[in-house]
Formats: C-alpha cells, sequence, structure tokens
C-alpha cells in the first residue's frame, strides 16, 4: 500500500513538472492604476441624525443637530497587474491581481491588510475541448450576459475590509461606505460554450459563497441561447438562470408579518429560477434599441418560529433606446430607458402573510447594470440587496419594487472631452405601506472625461438624488427626505 501511495506521488510530481515548464507562445502583460477622490453624503436620507448609536432605520430617534452623519469623503486607489498566457493547442491562461485600498493603508477592517494583494481573476480557456465548437473556461472570472440585467460585475466585494474601514470610522453607522466603487466584481465559475455561428450555446456553474457544509452553501447555474442575425445586426437570447441560497445563506427580511411596531420576518432559504429573453437590434443608421424581460419563480422559506414556505412569482423588464446624431454639433447621442422590479403588496398594520400568498418581489440576482449612482444602492427591507440603509424602517431596496425612467445625454463637447448627464424618475411598483405615495425620487448624475492621452484618461462626476413623497410625513424623527449626493474625480492610467 506504501510503495502505490509512493508511486502515486511521483507520478503527481512528474506532472506538475511537466506543467510547469509547458513553453508559452506569447505572453502579454497589462493592467492600470486608478486613483479616485470622492465624497459622499446623507445616503440614509436624514441630515443631523448623528446614529452613531444604532438606532439606524429602527425606531423614531430624536435628531441630534450638532452634526450630520453619513458624510465620508476618501482617496482610494486600485492597482491591477494581468498576465495573459497563450499556450499550444488551443490553451490559455489569465491571471489578475488586484489591490484595493484607501489612501492611509492603516485605515482597514481589524484583523485585515488593505496593503495585501488578492487574485481577482484566474482562469484557464480551452478551445476544441474534446469537441472543436466546445469551449470551457473555468476559474475566477468575469462574467457580464447581455448588459447584466440579471449576471454582470456587481458583486462588490471587499475582502479587505476597505469600504468597512471607511464605515467604521467615518460619521455613519452603516455597514459601509463606497462600496459601489469596488472593483472585485469576479466570479469563480466553469462555462461551456458552444459555438454553431451564428448560435451560441452556453452553460454556467458558479459558486458565490462556499461554506464547506453542503446544504449551506450559494450556487448559481444558467443556461442561455444566442442567436445573431445579420438584419439589423440584431440578436436574440433567451435564458435561464438558478440561484440556490440554501438553509441560512440568504437572510431575505420581509414586512410580511406586519404589526403595529412594523415587525418583520426573516427568511433563511431562497431557491430563484429566472427566466428571460434579451432582444437587441439596430433597425436603422445609429439607433440602438434593446429589451429584456425575465419572470422569477421559486420559493423562500423560514423555519422560525416555524417553517413557512412562499412562492415567488416576480417580474423585471429593461428597455433602452438610443440614437447618435452624427452631423448634428457636439455628435450628441440621446437615450431614454425604462427598467421595472415588480414589488411586494402592502400589508396593512396587523396582518400577516401565509404560505397561500404569492411572494411579488424581484430577486436582484446578481446584476451588474447600475443606472445611478445614488439611487440604485439603497437598501431596505425585502433584501439582500443595496448597501446603504436609509433611515425608513418601511423602505425597501432600490433593487426591487422599482419603476426607473430615465434620459441622458452625451456630447463630444471637444475632440478629447466628453459630457454625460442623466435624469431618472423613480417610483415604487408597490408602495411599501399602505397609504403613502408611490414616488421614490428623483435624481441627476453629471460626469466629464478627459481622455489626457491614449493611456490616460481624466474623469469627474456628481450625482444628487431628492427623495420623493413617499418619505414625506409630519413626524420627522420617523423618516428622512433630505438631498443625498456624491462627487467625485479620477485617473486611470493603462499599460
Amino acid at each position: 500500500m506504501r510503495r502505490l501511495i509512493l508511486v502515486g506521488l511521483l507520478a503527481f510530481a512528474v506532472a506538475l513538472v511537466g506543467t510547469a515548464y509547458a513553453e508559452p507562445e506569447n505572453i502579454k502583460v497589462s493592467g492600470d492604476v486608478n486613483l479616485k477622490a470622492m465624497t459622499i453624503h446623507n445616503y440614509d436620507l436624514k441630515l443631523k441624525q448623528k446614529n452613531e448609536s444604532g438606532q439606524l432605520n429602527a425606531t423614531a430617534v430624536a435628531p441630534d443637530p450638532s452634526d450630520d452623519d453619513d458624510n465620508v469623503g476618501f482617496l482610494l486607489s486600485t492597482v491591477h497587474l494581468q498576465v495573459d498566457a497563450d499556450l499550444t493547442d488551443n490553451v490559455s491562461a489569465t491571471v489578475q491581481l488586484v489591490n484595493q485600498r484607501p489612501w492611509d493603508a492603516e485605515a482597514h477592517a481589524a484583523g485585515r491588510d488593505t496593503d495585501s494583494i488578492n487574485i481577482d481573476q484566474a482562469y484557464v480557456v480551452l478551445k476544441e475541448f474534446l469537441y472543436s465548437p466546445l469551449t470551457v473556461i473555468a476559474g475566477r472570472q468575469d462574467i457580464t450576459y447581455g448588459n447584466g440585467f440579471i449576471v454582470g460585475a456587481g458583486l462588490l466585494a471587499d475582502p479587505d475590509g476597505a469600504f468597512a474601514s471607511l464605515a467604521a470610522n467615518g460619521d455613519t453607522n452603516q455597514a459601509q461606505m463606497g462600496q459601489e466603487h469596488s472593483d472585485y466584481n469576479s466570479y469563480d465559475a466553469v462555462r461551456l460554450i458552444l459555438d454553431f455561428a451564428p448560435i451560441t450555446v452556453e452553460g454556467l456553474f458558479s459558486k458565490i459563497n462556499e461554506t464547506g457544509d453542503v446544504g449551506d452553501d450559494q450556487t448559481l447555474y444558467g443556461a442561455l441561447v444566442n442567436y445573431k442575425l445579420d438584419q439589423w445586426n440584431a440578436e436574440i437570447e433567451p435564458y435561464w438562470f438558478f440561484k440556490k441560497d440554501e438553509d441560512g445563506a440568504a437572510n431575505i427580511t420581509v414586512n410580511d408579518a406586519v404589526s403595529a411596531s412594523n415587525a418583520a420576518r426573516t427568511y433563511e432559504s431562497n431557491e430563484v429560477h429566472t427566466t428571460g429573453l434579451r432582444l437587441a437590434a439596430s433597425p436603422i443608421e445609429n439607433l440602438s434599441i434593446s429589451g429584456e424581460g425575465a419572470h422569477q419563480f421559486g420559493e423562500i422559506t423560514d423555519t422560525t418560529p416555524q417553517v413557512q414556505t412562499r412562492d415567488r412569482d416576480a417580474w423585471g423588464a429593461n428597455i433602452d433606446v438610443r440614437y447618435n446624431w452624427v452631423n448634428a454639433p457636439w455628435t450628441p447621442t440621446t437615450g431614454v430607458g425604462w427598467v421595472f422590479y415588480s414589488g411586494e403588496d402592502s400589508s396593512p398594520a396587523g396582518t400577516t402573510r401565509n404560505e397561500s400568498d404569492k411572494f411579488n418581489a424581484w430577486d436582484p440576482m446578481f446584476r451588474g447594470s447600475f443606472q445611478t449612482y445614488i439611487q440604485d444602492f439603497l437598501t431596505g427591507q425585502d433584501a439582500p440587496a443595496g448597501l446603504y440603509t436609509t433611515f425608513d424602517a418601511n423602505d425597501t431596496a432600490a433593487t426591487t419594487n422599482r419603476h426607473l425612467f430615465y434620459f441622458d445625454v452625451g456630447l463630444k463637447a471637444l475632440e478629447d472631452l466628453t459630457l454625460w448627464g442623466r435624469y431618472t424618475h423613480a417610483r415604487f411598483d408597490k408602495a411599501p405601506r399602505v397609504g403613502r405615495d408611490d414616488h421614490a425620487g428623483d435624481e441627476v448624475d453629471l460626469k466629464a472625461t478627459y481622455d489626457y492621452t491614449e493611456d490616460v484618461q481624466l474623469a469627474f462626476w456628481s450625482g444628487l438624488f431628492l427623495p420623493g413623497s413617499y418619505y414625506d410625513e409630519a413626524d420627522s424623527n420617523a423618516r428622512g427626505n433630505d438631498l443625498a449626493w456624491t462627487g467625485g474625480a479620477a485617473a486611470n492610467v493603462k499599460f
């Protein structure tokens, strides 16, 4: 037996040596250095609250006029270093290292080192694997399907606690500040791609959260078919994605066991199937149209104090139309769009949801498409989603229960200067509480981008979110409706 083990170890060592000396045909080294300076104000929509007592989004708290909260300003450095290697026999590999930290590396979460370098991408590509149309991509990789409405670069992880440290050290009671700027958004996944041009078939398996317990992970499965047409440069893409949040991993807090004290219920398990269809086309020159609609079904389960399971029945849609006015001064590009996530019906005080009631709240899955600088990242009940908890105890996350209507325009003011602005009107699909208006708010976002050279780009941005009439109430201690705003500048150098 020992001889067999020794022979096996020797064989494994020989295999490793052979792999280590695989001769690459081509190696490319690239990367970038990105520097940001930004400020974030009042994302809980409540000025002069000083919520350091931990009473954020809870019972009414008398305001403290001595100071504002949710005010954070910081400098962020993000560095990428990527190596792409083309090997023999249709094999390639990519490794990307990332360091992301606020300036002054001592400002990090306890036990974490923001000077560390993390692996953001590490994957291999096997073309013509066993079967000539088949490509296999395995490892940690960036994934975006379509425009990221269901699955995209939206994980926004914080492995070093850089953004958590900003919240801990700043004048805020939020869990993190600025995490929407995180560049950690890759998936540990295996993708199987069959290319039968003009038809492509793809399957996906991704482990989102590995706990080591077979029954307590978060896993993503997916399949899609993409069909490209010559006419109108169109494409059709039906898809199916399945997110399995097993026991204890989901923690979806829902206002469906409502009493006079605004009690809520937490569901520990979440299984959601998302089936949909994406269409894109350019029917006339300089006009592009894209549309996507999806339905979600599955179930959420709560085990405490007694088992309760509710079936999900939710809908989502995204339509975007834009036109490039090539013959007009400054060659403007205008766009209009609509984003829809269905919401859960309001529950009158004292009522309780049961297993016969459908759960209509949209699950954000792993979306990477964001229309605004602020509103998209607000959160409340009916999570998991969002980053910033509003002061309103009844609020819902911005990634569910929403209509977003937006209009934007981009201008080529100079050869190297691009100006862009967007107005977004947000409404709740269902007002989170009976008797309140469904106007969630309005946002204006602005950005200027200057191409200093081919390798150096400078950018300046700002966003202002004005809460809608849903947040109005005579008792200002229980709800905030003050302006939230952000601004910043960035310099990016590629090499």
